[in-house]
């Protein structure tokens, strides 16, 4: 009961806060894709996703790798086509790097889900207009075991972040905050599955998948 409660709460809390994201802010292109549970020392992952929103559309691929047990990194390469006549796709990258501290698998401390914390950076050439972010972020996620051993996992991504836009040798800088709600689908040991909305600026949904690569 009170690992139910305090996951409602932490989603209520998510939610909470999400909703400060502007609708002026440009807003993320490569969401989150990725719940709070490392993915484990020496695990690598290679991903390809799609991306609608109401700025930009995209398409990406995803290389990521287990540093250490609580310690992940995530790249991302790809094309994003902004919203607006006589647009044309831009290359676009971004990375991201989480620490998981809390283990819901962990028998002795008994942690009612998994969280980890981050940070993250995006870039992007519009061509005049430049975007670079800059951030981090909260996740919180908690894994549901089926009787054939495959997961989901439900998880939500709050990030904070400095969103600077450069425009003919100007500038302009902004605080904004964002929210990604999504589940994870382990479809096999090495095959997992992702369906994921972005609260932001650039308000989303994110498809896609990912395979164990090493």
């Amino acid at each position: 009961m009170l690992r139910t409660r305090t996951l409602a709460f932490s989603i209520f809390v998510l939610l909470l806060i999400g909703t400060m994201a502007r609708a002026d802010s440009f807003g993320l292109i490569s969401g989150a894709l990725s719940t709070a549970e490392a993915s484990g020392f020496g695990n690598g992952y290679l991903g390809v996703f799609g991306a609608f929103g109401d700025n930009a559309n995209s398409f990406f691929g995803t290389i990521s790798y287990g540093f250490s047990n609580y310690t992940d990194g995530r790249f991302k390469i790809g094309f994003s086509d902004p919203d607006g006549p006589g647009t044309n796709p831009q290359l676009f990258i971004a990375t991201d790097l989480k620490y998981q501290f809390m283990n819901y698998n962990d028998k002795s401390h008994k942690q009612p889900l998994d969280m980890a914390v981050g940070g993250l950076l995006e870039y992007v050439d519009y061509d005049p207009v430049t975007m670079l972010q800059l951030g981090g972020f909260l996740t919180g996620s908690i894994p549901y075991r089926f009787n054939n051993g495959t997961r989901l996992i439900p998880y939500g991504r709050l990030n904070f972040r400095l969103e600077r836009a450069s425009y003919d040798g100007h500038s302009q800088s902004d605080f904004e905050a964002g929210l990604n709600l999504g589940t994870k689908y382990e479809w096999t040991h090495d095959v997992n599955m992702y369906g994921e909305i972005q609260i932001d600026g650039n308000t989303s949904l994110y498809l896609g998948m990912e395979f164990r690569a090493f």
